[in-house]
């Protein structure tokens, strides 16, 4: 999961790089430019939403997994002391 959130990191930081890149362009009028970010935005958005898509689903995953582990353990100690 600490690989995940560093690689999640690493994909909004890139993101955040092309959208700059990319106003950028947009702004100087370089369509050249423009179409070249453009196609780097494309690419990155390829790769980067499985891995930010499959970091929210573990994340999530691990929300229900700690949720069910807490219950079963309030459960448990809450009996005991009956």
């Amino acid at each position: 999961l600490l690989a995940l959130t560093l690689l999640n990191s690493g994909v909004s930081v890139l993101f955040s790089y092309l959208s700059k890149d990319f106003w950028n362009a947009l702004s100087a009028k370089d369509a050249q430019e423009f179409y070249h970010v453009l196609q780097r935005y494309l690419a990155a958005l390829v790769l980067g939403a499985p891995v930010v898509t499959y970091y929210k689903f573990q994340r999530e995953q691990l929300a229900v997994h700690w949720r069910e582990w807490m219950t079963a353990r309030t459960i448990t100690l809450y009996t005991a002391n009956r």
